[in-house]
Formats: C-alpha cells, sequence, structure tokens
C-alpha cells in the first residue's frame, strides 16, 4: 500500500474515534468538571405501587463557576435500557469554599425481577486532580445496585446527609463521615474502593468502568509521622464509615471513593458508590475535638439524654451540629441543643416504632470559626441501639399431668409481631445483660413455640407429646419485630411450674443371677393436697416390661399379685428376674374408687428402666458402658455435676470399692481405664448412677445400681512349633506340615476360657487369617498340626476365646522357615540309563518357586535357556533339542525359593556331559 493512502487511512481511523466520543459524550452526558457524586434509589412507595418501580436520584457536584452548563444527564439502568433528563435544580454547596455546585437529577424506571447496577457517566473530572493522571480528561464514573424481588417488600438505598466534597489541612488529621443511615433499617458495611471511569460498553448498550488511570490511594501521601490518638495512614471504619487521614502530606485535590453495601437477613440486596473529593490547603489552623459517649444502647420507650463535648486547640469558637435520621428534618423526636460553647445535651425519646437489629448512628460536627483562613471541622459518630422492653410472665400453671399453660400481659409494643417461648427443665441463673435481647443457647433454653405478638397464652404439651411429669419447667418468652429493621426485645422474667404425679424414683439391681435376680422399685407417694380432691380407698399397681422400651410399644404387664393398698407402701422388691441377661422397665398406676363401682385409674407414673452394663476386659484395660432409660436427668452439667461410680471387685468375696467416677449423658455412660488387669483373674463390676428431677418434692439424688458384671482378662497361650532338622541329612517328603503346641502360664487360670482359635500368615509381610480352633478341655498342653502346605515357611499365633464371645490378646508369634539345600551335579550322562540322565538339584523342585538355568560352552555362547522347569531337569540338549556333544559346560542358575521372606540366589558352576 502507498505510504499516502496509509496515512489518509489512519487519519480516517483517528476522526472516527473522534466523532463517535463527540456524540456519545454531548448527548450522553453533559456534566463537566465533576469533583463528587452519587445516585440514590428508591422503591415505589406510593399508595398504588407498581411492582419494580424505582426512583433514582442523581447528585452530581461540579465547579463554579461551571465552564459548560450540565443541563441534562443520562441514568442507564442496567437492563439495556437509558433516559436523558433535564436538570432539577443547581445550588451552590455550602462548605466555606463558594466553588462547587449540588446538581440534582431524578429518573424513573421499571424493572423485572432480577438484580440491577445503574449507572452515570459524565464528562469529565476537574483539571488538577493530584492522585488521578490527567484528570480533566477522565470521565466521571458513578453506580449503584438494585434488588427487585418481591420478599424484600419495600427497598430504599442508604441516605448519606454530610456532602463528598471537604476540606482538610497538610500536618493534621483529617476526618469525613457521609453521615449514612438506612430508612429501612438495613445493615450498612462501608469499604474503599478506586474512582472509576469509562471503559467500554457491554454486549447490550450498559457502560462497564474500570480504575481511573494513574490513580493512587490517600495512603501514599502522608506528612511525617502520624498524630496519636488516631489510626494511623487511611482508614475507612466498615460500620461507621468513618474516614480518617493521618495525615495529608501535599497541597492539592484529591479523589476517592467508597462503597457503602446494603444488606438484609445476611443478603447483599444494594450498593451505592459515592465519589468524592478533598481540597488540601495550608493553614495554621488545626481542627477541633469531639469526645462522644461511648456506643450505647436503650431500651423503647425511655428517653436517652447524654453529654457531648468539643474543645478546640485554638482556643477559636465553635459550630456544633448533629446528623442523624432520628433528627430533624427526618423526626421531631430527637434534640441537639447547645448548653454552651463546648457542650451540647442530645435527647432522644425513643419508642417502639424505633426498635430495629442495627443501630442508629448520629454524626456529631463542630467547626472552628477562627478570624481568618480556613474553617476545619471534626465528625464523631455515636452509634445507639434500640432493643425492645421484655415482656412479662403472669403465670405457669399445670393444665394436666403433661401440660402447661402460659400467661403474659399484652406486649407493650404493639408493633411486634411474634413472641417466641422457651423452656428449661429446672431454674436458670440467666441475667439478660443491659439490651442482651433474645435468649443465648448457653442459658440452656430450647425453643418450643411462637405466636403472634397480640396473643397472651400459650399452652406447652411438647408439641402433642406430653411433658415428662415430675419435673421443674421454667420458661422465658421476648418478642420480635417485623421486617426489614428486625430486632428482638429482652428476655421476660422467668417463671417455673411442676409437673406433680406419683413417680418411680429407683430401678436398682440387688442380686445378679440368671433366675433368681432382684430389682428393687420405689415410687413417690401422692401429696396430702392431691388425694383431697379424691376419694379412698386408694390402690397402686405395679407394671412391669422386659427391655428399656418406654415408649407407646413397652408390653408392660402387671406384676403378677402385687397390688398395693397403703398409701405408704412405696416400695417393692422384684425377684426371681434373669438380672444377669436382661434389663427392665416398671410403671406404676395410681387407682382410687371414686363414689361407685370399680377402682380407676387416677394417674400413672413415668416409666423407668433399671441400668444395663456392659463391658469386656481388652487386654489390661477395662472398657464398660452403660445405658438406661429413665425419666430422671442422670446428664452431667458445669453447674451441677453428676457422677457415675464404678465399684469393682477382684478377690471373689463381694468385697466391692470405689474404682473411679465418670460424668454421663441423659441416656448412657462410658468407662476406659488401664487397671492393670491381671490375666487369669476375674473382676466383677457394677455401676451406681446419679440423677435427679430438679423437683423439691422427690428424692435428690436419684441413686441406682447396674446388674454386677464378672469379666476376666483371658490367660495368654504361650505358642511352640517344632523346628527342622535343617543340614545335609534334611530329606523334605511333602506334603509339608507344622506341628504346633501351647500352654496357658503356670499360676493362670484357664477356666474362662471357651476355645482357642490359631492364625496363620505365610510371608512376613502377609495378613493373620483364622485356620482354626479347638475346644478348651482343661488340658496342661495343645496341639495343631497345619497340614498341607506347599513349604514349612510360615507364622502362627493364638488367642483365647471366652463364653460371650470376646477373644483375647494374642499370644507371641511363632515361625518356620524352609530348609534350602540346594546343591548341583558335576557329571550327567544322558543314556536314557535312569541315572544321572539330568542336570537337577538334590532336592530337586522343592521348595522352589521358579528357576532360570542358562548354560554356555567353553567359547562363552549360549547353548541353553529355560525357565519352565523349577527343577531344572536338563538332559544335556540345546533350545531345540538337539543333544550336546560330550564336553565341559558352564551353567548360570538363578532361582527363587519359597520362604517368609524373597529369596532369590544366583548359583554358577561348570557340568561335564559323559554319554
Amino acid at each position: 500500500m502507498p505510504l499516502v493512502l496509509q496515512k489518509v487511512r489512519a487519519l480516517l481511523f483517528v476522526l472516527c474515534g473522534l466523532i463517535l466520543s463527540i456524540v456519545f459524550f454531548s448527548k450522553e452526558a453533559q456534566a463537566t468538571h465533576l469533583r463528587a457524586g452519587n445516585i440514590y434509589a428508591v422503591a415505589d412507595t406510593t399508595a398504588n405501587p407498581v411492582p419494580g418501580r424505582f426512583f433514582f436520584t442523581l447528585i452530581t457536584f461540579s465547579v463554579a463557576p461551571p465552564p459548560f452548563e450540565d443541563l441534562k444527564a443520562t441514568l442507564y439502568f442496567g437492563d439495556c435500557t437509558k433516559l436523558e433528563v433535564d436538570r432539577e435544580s443547581r445550588t451552590l454547596l455550602n462548605n466555606g469554599q463558594n466553588n462547587t455546585f449540588v446538581n440534582v437529577y431524578r429518573f424513573e424506571h421499571i424493572y423485572g425481577p432480577g438484580t440491577y447496577t445503574a449507572t452515570f457517566v459524565g464528562e469529565n473530572r476537574n483539571g488538577g486532580i493530584v492522585n488521578i493522571s490527567s484528570s480533566v480528561t477522565q470521565t466521571f464514573f458513578l453506580q449503584t445496585t438494585v434488588t427487585v424481588d418481591p420478599l424484600l417488600l419495600r427497598n430504599r438505598s442508604p441516605r448519606m446527609q454530610y456532602p463528598p466534597v471537604d476540606v482538610a489541612v497538610r500536618g493534621q488529621v483529617f476526618v469525613h463521615n457521609p453521615a449514612a443511615f438506612d430508612p429501612d433499617g438495613d445493615s450498612l458495611a462501608f469499604k474503599l474502593l478506586e474512582p472509576r471511569i469509562f471503559d467500554r460498553f457491554d454486549a447490550c448498550g450498559n457502560p462497564l468502568g474500570k480504575v481511573a488511570p494513574g490513580y493512587q490511594g490517600l495512603e501514599n501521601y502522608l506528612s511525617g509521622q502520624p498524630i496519636s490518638g488516631r489510626p494511623a495512614g487511611l482508614t475507612l471504619d466498615v460500620r461507621s464509615g468513618q474516614l480518617t487521614w493521618n495525615n495529608p502530606g501535599r497541597l492539592g485535590e484529591f479523589n476517592i471513593a467508597f462503597v457503602v453495601e446494603e444488606w438484609r437477613g445476611g443478603r447483599l440486596i444494594g450498593r451505592v458508590i459515592r465519589d468524592m473529593q478533598i481540597f488540601v490547603r495550608e493553614d495554621p489552623n488545626r481542627p477541633p475535638v469531639i469526645t462522644v459517649p461511648r456506643d450505647t444502647c436503650v431500651v423503647a420507650g425511655t428517653l436517652l439524654r447524654d453529654t457531648i463535648t468539643v474543645t478546640d486547640p485554638d482556643r477559636h469558637p465553635v459550630i456544633f451540629t448533629a446528623l442523624g435520621s432520628m433528627l430533624p428534618p427526618n423526626s421531631n423526636r430527637a434534640s441537639f441543643v447547645l448548653r454552651n460553647d463546648t457542650t451540647g445535651i442530645f435527647s432522644w425519646q425513643t419508642t417502639c416504632q424505633d426498635v430495629r437489629l442495627e443501630p442508629y448512628q448520629v454524626v456529631f460536627r463542630a467547626e472552628d470559626q477562627p478570624p481568618t483562613g480556613i474553617k476545619l471541622v471534626d465528625l464523631q459518630p455515636w452509634r445507639i441501639t434500640v432493643v425492645g422492653p421484655p415482656p412479662v410472665l403472669l403465670t405457669a400453671v399445670p393444665q394436666s399431668s403433661s401440660s402447661i399453660r402460659l400467661n403474659w400481659e399484652n406486649y407493650t409494643c404493639p408493633n411486634a409481631t411474634r413472641m417466641y417461648i422457651y423452656r428449661k427443665i429446672g431454674p436458670s441463673d440467666f441475667v439478660p445483660e443491659a439490651c442482651e435481647t433474645g435468649i443465648p443457647a448457653s442459658a440452656g433454653y430450647v425453643l418450643v413455640g411462637q405466636v403472634s405478638a397480640g396473643v397472651t397464652t400459650f399452652l406447652d404439651n411438647n408439641n402433642g407429646r406430653g411433658l415428662e411429669r415430675n419435673r421443674t419447667y421454667c420458661y422465658r418468652i421476648y418478642a420480635e419485630f417485623p421486617q426489614p429493621g428486625g430486632g428482638k426485645s429482652i428476655a421476660s422474667n422467668e417463671l417455673c411450674a411442676t409437673l406433680e404425679s406419683i413417680s418411680i424414683t429407683k430401678v436398682s439391681v440387688t442380686e445378679t443371677n440368671a433366675a433368681t435376680g432382684k430389682i428393687r422399685v420405689e415410687w413417690s407417694k401422692p401429696r396430702t393436697a392431691v388425694l383431697a380432691e379424691y376419694t379412698a380407698p386408694f390402690l397402686y399397681r405395679l407394671l412391669r416390661a422386659e427391655g428399656q422400651n418406654r415408649g407407646a410399644g413397652a408390653n408392660f404387664v402387671p406384676v403378677t399379685g402385687y397390688n398395693f393398698r397403703s398409701l405408704n407402701d412405696t416400695v417393692f422388691t422384684d425377684n426371681n428376674l434373669n438380672t444377669q441377661d436382661t434389663s427392665f422397665t416398671y410403671r406404676v398406676e395410681f387407682y382410687h374408687s371414686g363414689t361407685t363401682g370399680s377402682p380407676t385409674v387416677l394417674v400413672d407414673s413415668s416409666s423407668a428402666s433399671s441400668v444395663r452394663l456392659n463391658g469386656r476386659a481388652n487386654g489390661p484395660t477395662m472398657e464398660l458402658n452403660w445405658t438406661y432409660n429413665v425419666p430422671w436427668n442422670n446428664a452431667s452439667t458445669t453447674a451441677d455435676p453428676r457422677y457415675h461410680i464404678i465399684w469393682v471387685d477382684s478377690t471373689g468375696n463381694r468385697d466391692f470399692i470405689k474404682l473411679d467416677s465418670v460424668l454421663a449423658t441423659a441416656t448412657s455412660g462410658t468407662f476406659s481405664r488401664r487397671i492393670p488387669l491381671t490375666a487369669g483373674k476375674q473382676y466383677c463390676v457394677y455401676v451406681q448412677t446419679e440423677g435427679t428431677f430438679d423437683n423439691p418434692f422427690l428424692p435428690d439424688p436419684i441413686l441406682n445400681n447396674s446388674q454386677e458384671l464378672c469379666l476376666t482378662r483371658l490367660c495368654v497361650p504361650v505358642l511352640e512349633i517344632d523346628r527342622l532338622p535343617c543340614d545335609e541329612t534334611f530329606v523334605p517328603n511333602p506334603p509339608f506340615f507344622n506341628r504346633l503346641r501351647w500352654s496357658i502360664p503356670p499360676g493362670c487360670d484357664p477356666s474362662a476360657i471357651d476355645f482357642y482359635t490359631l492364625y496363620y500368615r505365610e510371608t512376613d509381610d502377609g495378613t493373620f487369617v483364622k485356620i482354626g480352633t479347638v475346644d478348651n478341655t482343661g488340658l496342661a498342653t495343645y496341639e495343631f498340626i497345619h497340614q498341607g502346605l506347599a513349604s514349612y515357611a510360615g507364622c502362627y499365633l493364638v488367642t483365647a476365646t471366652d463364653f460371650a464371645g470376646m477373644e483375647g490378646e494374642q499370644s507371641n508369634i511363632v515361625c518356620n522357615e524352609n530348609c534350602i539345600v540346594f546343591s548341583l551335579p558335576n557329571i550327567i550322562t544322558p543314556n536314557s540309563d535312569g541315572k544321572n540322565d539330568v542336570f537337577t538339584p538334590k532336592q530337586g523342585a522343592t521348595f522352589i518357586k521358579r528357576a532360570t538355568l542358562r548354560v554356555f560352552n567353553r567359547w562363552g555362547n549360549k547353548v541353553y535357556e529355560s525357565s519352565s522347569e523349577p527343577g531344572l531337569n536338563w538332559a544335556g540338549v540345546d533350545n531345540n533339542g538337539k543333544a550336546l556333544s560330550e564336553a565341559t559346560y558352564f551353567y548360570q542358575v538363578e532361582v527363587e525359593f519359597y520362604g517368609r521372606t524373597p529369596d532369590i540366589r544366583t548359583f554358577k558352576g561348570w557340568v561335564e556331559i559323559v554319554r
């Protein structure tokens, strides 16, 4: 291509790009020399709201006087559409600089469900921004994200009450706070963000941004050492939005950006990006310093009143003000009144409408008034949480033998939505801290129900399953407030009620036997006040079921012949039971006669099982576990430890002594301890459990014994094996076998052994497998012959198993190895006379797994090679089977022998063929 045409083509490309830029920026974004700005969004909250309709407000801050009028602005809605509107207003920002206009534009748009990012692109930033390269040529880029979702109800983006154009002095700490609040009470999070410029459009015309060229954060412009008492460098508090620059080190105009995230119920539902400008000036003035109270909370309906002070290091007069969503013009229930030049009084009469999960924030502003120069400002946030007052429980009364009715005062706050009811067995020491809402899990309560806030009663019947009787149940409630603000109340007072009934209080094994075992059963006597309502005569009936099932499927049958007509008959020993192998569950029924007819059941007790103990001797360690199914609480807590005691007798004389004690759970306990147990010795053990009803009318503690369990650490057999006479005289005679013998160590009682088990492994790295069992017949020595073996190589061990099927410890390991006698002849006579016809080792193929024979003539040439015969059996031929001539030949044999470990050997020598 000629050079002239190349230049013309390049010029055309440049002109086209310029024309496109002029068209875009002249029509789409008329704002010029922009300092700062942000976009607000509000869902339709009119009388007849349109779903998905949002109202947007674009606010920009531009240089005054303007080099160009920014009469129009375009907003891209993020759904491939846009709208251009006229400017609604322009006012001069009153920040003491008289060089910034505030421009307002309003837009309206209807979305479908989804998340959208609205974008504004303006031309251009003002010139001379220190931390952005060629700022006057860089576009101005703002975004706000909204979520359209019917589940969110209404949504309004956060509002920022403090303008984004501010003044700092070099060498002094600069603070800024946007005084942000969320009209819906959503949680806000503040994060620094690099200022953006326009980059390109996506496929459907939505603008995309990128970091402004040459941007550097303010942390790169510091002056010497930071001033103490304030965060060093550049910081932005994620919760309060407090920005601190400690301290500016260069004069000029700087831009930074941050995003305000809006969260609801753990979900990010919106974002507002603010791009702001800071003027750094030179001045001897020092900023005032505000002192605010510590963040606090207040119960709705009370008056919050506190003092805020300000001091000025240069003793200049100070203008002291405050910004907050509860202050005018947003509300008239709070005020900030100056007491004098250095003190202000903040007052806020809170109401139930103020309750919400997130704190409110007040930003106090102090601006000094020097006679000349720059007025400097300090801003300090104060966060205030408003919580609901505690509900008041009035009564907790048993409604039946298995339910309790709660009643409480009509709740103070009519805007509450739900009441949550919590229950705990026994009183709690939980005391809510100041403004602590709800009921923490650490308090020990469980949620048992919820009702609308207008309801003042609740029946607790354990969701229809009924409450366990003879327990004291304690309750608290708290209120929840509506979304989106949410919030909770402080927990109510605690009320307790006891479900009184007769109750099983003991099911304890007193004798362990398969036929004559005994269990002691005890129950409580009805209280006098209860008996006064019924008619004598009275009657107890005791029922029993095998096992530990207390459910509807349990097969309870009356204990034959035992009806108790005296109210004082509350103790019974159940005889002739198999307590050795079985647990039992008991229930008591209480009858009265009524006015006529047969006795009728007045009430029955909750059922309770005996304690079932299992265990074993695991070598020198005693391992136990026990279970129970009872209406009282056998579990231990930090506040109320309940120790289960292990009793043991090793003498055989039932001389039980305390071995140890452990904490257990509501249904079971475990114990494991190296005693050490002596082999061949019997140990008998039982467990005593400890529980409580947390009922002042019933025994405490409740103690019950399991059955006795006797266990023995089995004797460990001593194993021997017949050894081979491994020498030149040994002649193997397949099939092979190994003879094993074992005995019990002297003084070890083998009577607990039912049988012995033999295990074998062929190699040292193999796994032992079971090869046989031998009954314990009381012999001093036992013998086992392991037959049908391919070789003698292998290892053995033996174990003993008791009559309960528990296998004991392994014996010593004994091993045998093959006797390898590998001897090759020097002469063979392959003449078919049956004598020395083949080249084979003395033992033949015995104990040989694999062998490779190579034969060479006197010149070193290989004349034969084969791996087909473990015993070689070479008949003096070459690889083609042709007989070799009489001569001397040299051989090399590589042999792998059977054995417990890999055994590969190489043998070399000579052999003469004689025919």
